[in-house]
């Protein structure tokens, strides 16, 4: 028996949605499960993710069927430790491959509640599982997900520089608690946010893009996000911290998106990617 399964890069918090929102994106990772023994990666993270069962695939995977007895051959192509979702990519990949190979009809949220005990969080997860643009919450012990558009009414055009944000070091420096007048504001942005993903309003959503509960605080060890806010090239919709960073999303006037990224590119150091990518209408899917 031959599975493949792929699944998308999510750039998470879409500005002041922390912890809840999350966007997939068109930069998929890929793994083949067969019958044999062993672990084999090409691409991003070759020469240090593990090849035992404590990498992250296998260890979903073992939530549907037994890891042994079977070979994984990835093909990774979303960057470590960016803020482009890459362990999200990882769990899914592997719910759905032991989901596969177990016979098991499982959908995205039954995925989801399975695999957030491993990501420790549902946003990135939701998007790489549902695909499109999804808002997920944990309450009383139980995640609820909602997948509310297949696209955002903005462009996508990532800004990625060459060093590491590790997302457990950049949590630590977030404050233990916030005022009130942030807390209100965050909420009023965050719905926002949804109402103008929903309801495709670039409009709304120029003036949603606005954070009070995390970004200024990562803000020191992810620099461009205050570049590009202060020298945003025309065009641009709102800049928001892509996860815990150190990447950055430029949101473009779709019309505009190839200027904006052209002058991304010229305007950036040389060790700074710029990937223009579409959000993904699918998630995590055999293939």
């Amino acid at each position: 028996m031959t599975v493949r399964v792929v699944a998308p890069a999510s750039t998470a918090n879409l500005g002041p949605g922390f912890d809840t929102a999350a966007a997939a994106l068109e930069l998929w990772n890929e793994v083949t499960v067969e019958e044999g023994t062993g672990v084999e990666i090409a691409g991003e993270g070759a020469d240090e993710l593990p090849r035992d069962h404590s990498h992250l695939t296998l260890r979903a995977f073992a939530l549907f069927a037994p890891a042994e007895g079977f070979r994984f051959t990835f093909v990774n192509r979303v960057p470590l430790e960016r803020g482009l979702g890459s362990s999200a990519a990882a769990i899914a990949m592997g719910l759905v491959a032991g989901a596969a190979v177990s016979g098991r009809s499982a959908q995205p949220g039954d995925l989801l509640a399975a695999g957030v005990p491993i990501e420790g969080h549902a946003d990135n997860l939701a998007a790489a599982l549902y695909g499109g643009v999804c808002f997920a919450m944990k309450r009383n012990g139980t995640i609820h997900a909602a997948r509310i558009a297949a696209d955002m009414p903005v462009a996508a055009i990532i800004a990625m520089p060459s060093t590491r944000t590790h997302t457990g070091t950049s949590r630590s420096t977030l404050p233990a608690t916030v005022t009130h007048a942030d807390a209100a504001h965050n909420a009023a942005s965050a719905a926002l946010l949804g109402a103008a993903i929903a309801g495709g309003d670039a409009t709304l959503l120029r003036d949603a893009f606005d954070d009070r509960l995390h970004e200024q605080y990562r803000a020191a060890d992810a620099p461009l996000l205050q570049t590009l806010r202060k020298e945003a090239p025309a065009g641009t919709v709102g800049v928001t911290l892509s996860g815990s960073g150190p990447s950055v999303v430029v949101w473009a006037e779709p019309q505009r998106a190839d200027e904006v990224a052209r002058e991304l590119e010229a305007m950036l150091p040389d060790d700074t990617s710029v990937l223009a990518l579409r959000i993904a209408g699918q998630g995590a899917h055999t293939a």
